[in-house]
């Protein structure tokens, strides 16, 4: 551990800030040893060196030792402390390692003389929990915070966001006044049970000289400190703290007033998240000389961006990149943005400069749907300088035991829940820390499972709030493992679809949390919620249903209540408004067993008592299944629900984007709708140009060649059945792996196994994944 640590250290520092003037050769891949996955323990910044009391300053090359025995236990293998050094008689470079081994070439700060800086540092411990501090040129003063340390026993892990602007004081005032404090609320950012966040914090145009502290709310203010400023200048430092009262973090500024800038890029928990994994140095980028990025020697132009990839250098199950960032020599103020390369450049930084200068800072960057980082330079050029020296990985911590899941298909948005980044995934692959699931769904870019215990957990995109866990995630990001629902209880079913979700107690009320742009959660409003919401008036409910935008309950009394979206006439209830934020009743139905909502240009399904099918909303390619299409003068929806033909005996349904599925008793399967792809899994072929024959039917057909169907599921163009022997069988596309069967077929107009499942309890799919609940791993 601390030998893999020690490489860690060296990348850290080699990153940290000593800028060479030659380039340095990345090792040929990383050295990632299995056994050096940790977590980090948090707490409240303490002081524990300053050279200042009694010490004296540390002379040019010389060494002094910290003992951090009694500060952190016999498990630790690494530290995070805030080193400061202060006032030096000259420009030099202060260097972190572990006692016990050879000091590398390397800096953790470049400090000009009579200037004072801070630099957020993970070291390894070494020898007896111990680490060196060396000064390369004339003398200085050396101050440390310890915030937390890494370590082999119990900790909490890391779900990396992508930047998120939480404060700036130029936009919201007042400025930071001499000796107060401002409140950070990370409330919305971060969940209830998060102990710490990591956020890049920037001070700027400050009146005095002065230096800002970061410490929990609710605790006394430490003798620390974070960022060190002159007047009028801008810095930043990344800042890892234990989160106080209520989700808080409090911000003091010594001398006179400035503003200070809050971007948030992390927050750790103890249930789920990632383990941080470290690696040998890698240099990645360096614009001087050509490492990375195509070999290109050219500084980054104004409002240039540079991807950096790194494929090679992380594996797919990373979620996160830890890296330093330098920049060397801008011709002009300046600012670096460092994010994943998706959509926009954040309103957020990561290091501010000034003409000439050479500024590290740390950076912890979230990775979306590839393994790459995106660097953006708002003003002049200036060459840039990252090493990586690890990354955050999901760790299946606590293997599953028994009901475990497996998913398939789309993996864009981390719903696979397997740890993986990004792509798609054409063989079930084992969702990790979950056991014991009795049922499983997936939205659009989520997945969703029920376990025996009542709670409900989910995995993937969180824009919305649709992990339902108290925080949401701007512009990507989410959770590649998953995590609980906050505070439900007692839950007996779910149901999920677009970006939102709901759950059914058994007490009979429903709750619903996520996207609610057309009133989809049923609250009477129209505000996207990250925790469970009740939906209003609604009790004794029996089955849930979900919609993209729409929300069903059945009732006891075997009516049927929607809310939400109603473009298509999904309320059922023949009014011509467009959304309902409240539950409504759809017209003309009575003893109704089940319910399936669609896509948003599909219809809905109900289920009687009596086995027969009604739906209502849109009919495109036959999709309401009554025996009509789209014509001059046949409407393409029903507002109100009618009768799918020939089905007296179904047992079951379930609904596609543009089709509709129904188990009978006899253990046969039926579809109707769209079967452009084969989605209807009779054997036609759709037609070839003008010959459309085959490619849609406005009465249920027979799927071939299945019996002892026992459930059903759809995927956006095609189907899935679980049969009474426990197999799992696929039709239609194949895009992004959606059959499970380990082949490139483009679809399959007749049902085929999926591989490697065994016996299977229970299937649910969102609209591009499946799922399935397998009774052993």
């Amino acid at each position: 551990m601390r030998r893999v640590f020690s490489a860690v250290l060296t990348g850290l520092l080699l990153s940290a800030g000593l800028v060479l003037a030659t380039p340095v050769a990345a090792p040929a891949a990383p050295s990632v040893d299995a056994g050096t996955a940790s977590t980090f323990s948090p707490r409240s910044p303490v002081r524990v060196l300053d050279t200042r009391n009694g010490a004296g300053p540390v002379g040019a090359r010389r060494t002094i030792t910290l003992d951090l025995a009694t500060r952190v236990p016999a498990t630790a293998t690494a530290v995070v402390l805030n080193v400061t050094a202060v006032t030096p008689t000259a420009s030099t470079v202060v260097t972190v390692f572990p006692a016990g081994m050879t000091r590398p070439t390397a800096s953790n700060l470049n400090v000009p003389a009579g200037d004072t800086r801070a630099n957020q540092v993970t070291v390894a411990l070494g020898t007896d929990r111990k680490v060196n501090i060396y000064n390369h040129s004339g003398s200085v003063h050396l101050l440390a915070d310890l915030a937390g340390h890494y370590g082999t026993g119990t900790g909490t892990k890391f779900t990396a966001l992508a930047p998120a602007r939480v404060l700036d004081t130029r936009e919201t005032g007042p400025a930071l006044g001499q000796r107060l404090t401002r409140v950070v609320d990370f409330t919305g950012r971060v969940p209830a049970s998060a102990t710490a966040v990591t956020f890049n914090l920037t001070v700027t145009k400050p009146t005095a000289g002065t230096f800002v502290t970061a410490w929990p709310a609710g605790t006394s203010r430490p003798t620390a400190s974070n960022v060190n400023i002159p007047a009028g200048d801008t810095r930043a430092n990344l800042v890892t703290v234990a989160l106080g009262t209520d989700r808080e973090v409090n911000l003091y500024n010594h001398v006179g007033s400035t503003h200070v800038i809050v971007d948030v890029t992390g927050f750790y928990t103890p249930e789920y998240g990632a383990h941080f994994v470290p690696l040998s140095p890698e240099r990645v980028l360096d614009t001087r000389y050509g490492t990375g990025t195509g070999g290109t020697t050219t500084p980054l132009g104004p409002r240039s961006v540079r991807t950096v990839d790194l494929a090679n250098t992380v594996p797919d199950t990373a979620t996160a990149v830890a890296l330093n960032l330098t920049a060397v020599d801008a011709t002009t103020s300046t600012f670096v943005t460092a994010w994943a390369p998706v959509g926009d450049v954040p309103i957020a930084s990561t290091l501010n400069l000034s003409a000439g200068q050479i500024v590290p800072n740390a950076a912890v960057v979230a990775f979306s749907g590839e393994r790459a980082v995106a660097l953006y330079n708002a003003n002049g050029s200036v060459h840039l300088v990252a090493d990586v020296a690890g990354y955050f990985a999901a760790v299946d911590a606590e293997p599953c035991t028994t009901d475990c899941v497996y998913a398939w298909g789309s993996n864009w948005s981390r719903q696979l829940g397997t740890g993986q980044l990004g792509g798609s995934s054409g063989t079930p692959t084992r969702v990790i820390g979950l056991s014991g699931v009795r049922a499983v769904t997936g939205g659009s870019s989520n997945g969703y499972a029920l376990r025996a215990d009542g709670t409900v957990w989910a995995w993937g995109g969180n824009y919305a709030g649709q992990l339902g866990n108290g925080w949401t995630a701007a512009s990507y990001g989410g959770s590649a493992v998953p995590v609980p629902v906050a505070g439900l209880t007692g839950v007996t079913a779910i149901a999920a679809r677009g970006q939102h979700a709901y759950a059914l107690r058994a007490d009979g009320t429903v709750w619903a949390w996520g996207d609610n742009f057309h009133g989809q959660l049923g609250n009477g409003t129209r505000t996207h919620s990250a925790v469970p919401v009740r939906v209003t008036g609604l009790a004794g409910v029996t089955a849930i249903g979900a919609g993209d935008s729409t929300g069903y309950a059945v009732l006891a009394d075997g009516t049927v209540r929607a809310w939400g979206f109603n473009g298509g006439g999904h309320l059922g209830n023949g009014s011509d408004v467009d959304f309902s934020t409240t539950p409504v009743q759809v017209t003309g139905l009575t003893d109704v067993t089940a319910i399936a909502g669609g896509g948003p240009s599909n219809g809905t399904y109900a289920r009687r008592s009596d086995g027969t099918v009604w739906s209502w909303g849109y009919n495109f390619s036959g999709a309401l299944g009554h025996g009509e299409f789209c014509a001059d003068g046949v409407p393409c929806l029903s507002d109100v629900p009618v009768q799918v033909t020939g089905l007296t005996d179904a047992t079951a349904v379930a609904s596609g984007n543009y089709h509709g599925q129904a188990v009978r008793d006899d253990g046969t399967l039926w579809a109707w709708g769209d079967n452009t792809e084969g989605e209807l899994g009779n054997g036609v072929q759709c037609g070839i140009g003008i010959d459309t024959s085959g490619c849609a039917y406005n009465a249920p057909v027979q799927v071939a060649n299945l019996t002892g169907v026992t459930a059903s599921g759809t995927s956006n163009r095609g189907g899935y059945a679980l049969r009474d022997d426990g197999t799992v069988w696929a039709w239609g596309s194949n895009y992004d792996g959606a059959l499970g069967n380990d082949t490139v077929d483009s679809h399959t107009t007749v049902p085929v196994p999926v591989h490697g499942l065994g016996v299977v309890t229970a299937i649910g799919n969102g609209s591009s994944t499946a799922y399935a609940v397998v009774p052993t791993p």
